[in-house]
This record gives structure tokens, sequence and C-alpha cells, in this order.
């Protein structure tokens, strides 16, 4: 795109209103903060995953999947109406190299769609200058996805670099001008998995950037023929991917706009109707006849769409706000206590997954058993877990108990939901029963 001829129009106009409002969104959510929360941040660290309010734990990453597959779902649905509309429009790929030429072009000198005759080597030198330092604030803001950038200013402001993070800013930003810069649409038209493959999400319906050849056709300068394309070549010079649309659709197409522009400009000056190039779908140009929206694979991408969405919010509405996790302690099978009871330790791991803190009722639920805990019920901050260790005792014949499995209750005060883990409490006996069954 960077060799690309600008062009003035609508389209343009609207594409570069959308990349605002895109950079501002994709730079903008790291920073915002629901209830003291994170609007997005995936913790790996702290196994944490933070999603529009939503604080996703590994044990429910479940959540995650469905997640993926709604915006995977969308894509499909809004390509088989609209075409490589994210390609164009969304793919943060076109955005920033859009972005990445019109920063170049501004530096350089171009006089609208003129590059100047020679360009000066302290204005290449501040073009790239500009893009290392547009890469390195891209390359941040990825990585606050993974590290709030509050607390890498917080680390940065008290000296406290942390190396791995401030590595994956280097790497992110190094990647980020490497691609902007010199691969650009060659990923589109080579790399990207999405151009491979839209054919099959596409039919002779979907909108798709189209050539009118019954009306452009034959093509030849001005008054020397009766088609309304002059052959001017600017929808091929202002194309990123260096196709020409003219041929028809093509994988390289990733429907940017930039040629309907161009052509539109033209007719204007010719006096001719507009829309040449434009937006239209394949069956409108072969057979007069308009688009249908409602067609078969439109129906099932909106059926599964929307069947997933209930799943997730199934999933969401019987999601129980706490979990526990129950591991016995390796270090003692069991212990006698001085008054004769038998005793086994517990390693508890509790989680609050709600926005608020609560305090957790850890008990047994078999007759003959006592948990004994130092603290009970628990108090837990909100989005946060905590290990503790507890004892299970018997008064039950030690001798005559073996091995028994038991139920761990975690329950909270304003909550009729529990969540129930099994483990097993062993004895000498287990000893004797293990060796009679030898």
């Amino acid at each position: 795109m960077l060799n690309a001829r600008p062009v003035a129009g609508r389209w343009r106009n609207l594409r570069s209103a959308a990349n605002l409002a895109l950079i501002a969104i994709l730079f903008g959510i790291p920073w915002i903060r629901i209830g003291g929360e994170p609007l997005v941040l995936l913790d790996i660290p702290a196994r944490k995953f933070h999603v529009f309010g939503l604080v996703i734990f590994p044990q429910e990453l479940y959540f995650l999947w469905l997640i993926l597959a709604v915006l995977a779902l969308a894509l499909f649905f809004f390509t088989a109406l609209f075409g490589r509309v994210w390609c164009g429009w969304a793919c943060p790929q076109t955005v920033f190299t859009d972005v990445f030429a019109g920063i170049a072009r501004r530096i350089e000198g171009w006089r609208g769609s003129r590059p100047p005759r020679k360009i000066a080597v302290w204005r290449r030198v501040a073009t790239h200058a500009v893009w290392i330092a547009a890469s390195a604030l891209i390359g941040f803001h990825l990585v606050g996805y993974f590290h709030s950038p509050y607390r890498s200013l917080a680390e940065w402001s008290h000296g406290e670099v942390s190396p791995v993070s401030l590595g994956f800013i280097a790497v992110v930003s190094a990647l980020a001008y490497l691609d902007f810069v010199f691969v650009r649409q060659i990923f589109c038209k080579m790399l990207c998995p999405y151009a491979r493959f839209q054919g099959v999400l596409f039919d002779s319906d979907t909108l798709v950037i189209g050539y009118d050849t019954r009306r452009g056709e034959p093509r030849g300068k001005r008054g020397t023929t009766s088609g309304s394309c002059v052959d001017c070549g600017l929808c091929v010079a202002v194309c990123p991917s260096e196709i020409d649309i003219r041929e028809g659709m093509q994988l390289e197409c990733i429907a940017c706009t930039q040629c309907i522009d161009a052509c539109n400009g033209v007719m204007a000056k010719l006096g001719r109707d507009p829309d040449l190039i434009g937006y239209r779908s394949l069956v409108s140009l072969e057979h007069d006849r308009p688009a249908r929206i409602l067609r078969p694979r439109v129906v099932v991408y909106a059926a599964l769409l929307a069947l997933t969405l209930l799943g997730f919010t199934l999933a969401l509405e019987e999601r129980v706000p706490m979990d526990m996790m129950v591991w016995r302690n390796r270090d003692s099978l069991y212990t006698t206590m001085p008054n004769g009871q038998l005793a086994n330790s517990f390693i508890i791991h509790i989680e609050n997954r709600d926005r608020a803190e609560h305090a957790f009722h850890l008990r047994v639920e078999e007759p003959g058993f006592e948990l004994v805990a130092g603290v009970n019920p628990i108090p837990l901050a909100p989005i946060s877990s905590l290990e503790t260790r507890v004892f299970v005792v018997t008064d039950n014949d030690a001798a005559t108990l073996g091995a028994r499995d038991i139920r761990f209750v975690l329950e909270r005060e304003d909550d009729a939901r529990a969540v129930v883990r099994s483990s097993r409490f062993v004895s000498p006996g287990a000893h004797k029963e293990s060796s009679n069954d030898g």
C-alpha cells in the first residue's frame, strides 16, 4: 500500500473514520476498567482472563472457546453477506498498513496523489523514525492485553522493569515495524489463512467489489468506443494488492474500495454515472436481479451463531461464582491427635469468582467426620483465590476404618448453590486392607 497511489472520495473518508475508531478501540481497551478490574486482560501468570466484565479461570476455558466460536461464526455470517468486509475495513493488517502509508506520504511531501520527484534523506530518516515510534506504541498496547499497561508504567516509574514484558514489547514492536513497512499486503496475498478459505463462504449473492463489464466494455479512450471504461488504469494504480478489478473477482482483492473512489472520480469528470466499479453481487452483474439476503448458507451461519450465543448465555447463567480444589497433604498420610482422634491433612484451594467480597464456609458432609480449620468461614476478596490447610478428624475405630471417601462442601452465605469435591481419608486400617487383599 505504500507504493499504491492515494485516492480521495466518499469511501476513502469512511475508511479513514473507521481506521481512527478501530485504533482508538484497540489502544483504549487495555486502559479501561470496570469496577477496578480491566475490561480485557489475559493474565496468564495469575491464571485469570478478564473478558468484557467476565473473569474466566483456567477451569472455565470453555467460556473462552465459546467466545472465539461466536467471533468465528460472526465472521462467516458477515462474509457470506458482505464479502471481505473484515479485510478491507477492520483487519489490523489493513488498518495499520494504511496508516503507515499515510505517515510516509505526509512526511515525504506528497502533493495530492503525486509523489515528490526526489525525497531528501532527512525525510526518509524521519519517516522511519515515526514508523518505529508507531510500532513501539502498537507493541506496548498489544502486550497490554497480557500485562496491564498501568502495571508496566508503575514498574517503569519505580525502575522495576520486567525483562519479560520489556522483551515481549520489543519483539512485538519489531514485528509490527517489519510487517507494516516491508511485508504489507504480501501477508494478505500469501500468508493470511482467511484469504484461502473465503471462497467457500462466498456465493453469487455475496456483495463484493465488482466491475460492471456490460456497461464498461468495450473499454477504450473517450469517443473511440461505446464502453464507459476509458482504460485510464487508475483502478490498478490505487490498488494496494496490485490487481486489475476489471478481470473479475480475485483472491488478492481485500475490498479496500480504493478502486471505487478512483473510478467514480473519473466518471464524475466525464459526466458519466458513478459506480462502474462498486459494491455488488455477481448475480446482479450477470443476471440483472438484486442479491438475495436470505439464502441457505446465511440462514445456517445465523442459526449456528444464535445457538452458540444461546449456549454461552445458558452456561453463564449456570455458572457458579466460586470453585474449590482439594489435595491430600502428601507429607503425612494420617496423624493421631493427643486426644486419640485420627486426623488427615488436606490443602484446599478456594476461588471467589464474584466481583464482591464473600465469606465461604467449608465443611465435610460424611457423618462421623469433622473439619478443623484455623478460620471458617473464610473471607475472600473479589476475583481472588487462596490456599488453606485444614484437618479432617474422626473418632471412628482406626483399625477398622480403612480408606473412606469423603466429600468437602463449599458454601457461600448468600448463595444456595454449593461446590462439592471428593477426596479420600486414610487410616492405619487401610494398610491392613491392602495386606489382606494381597
